[in-house]
């Protein structure tokens, strides 16, 4: 019984209608674009879903991700390095991840 409640706590349900579930620990990062999300995943393949990106993002700090921009939220375990000219993260698969002079403060937890 605790393994399935492990199991379910390293999911996160992206959509409830069709019962749709992603691995958090696969998420690299977060990108918001409007009323939908696009999840960038680890094997590189991406997934998008009708929800913004601010109902994922409770549920997700608490795991540890970071909200580095009102359109980004990352995984820190898949930072490589940050861009300081550019005010920029970069991630795995060659992803890169905008972080605002408001959220640069973030930064000191990656």
């Amino acid at each position: 019984m605790s393994n399935l409640v492990t199991h379910r706590d390293a999911l996160l349900t992206v959509d409830s209608k069709r019962n749709i579930a992603l691995f958090i620990d696969r998420i690299v990062m977060l990108k918001g674009e409007g009323n939908y999300t696009l999840f960038h995943l680890q094997d590189g393949k991406t997934k998008m879903y009708a929800h913004c990106l601010n109902s994922y993002e409770n549920i997700l700090q608490a795991k540890g991700f970071l909200r580095v921009h009102k359109s980004f939220m990352v995984n820190p375990k898949f930072v490589l390095d940050y861009d300081n000219d550019e005010n920029q993260l970069i991630m795995e698969n060659n992803l890169i991840a905008n972080v605002s002079r408001r959220r640069k403060g973030v930064l000191k937890e990656v």
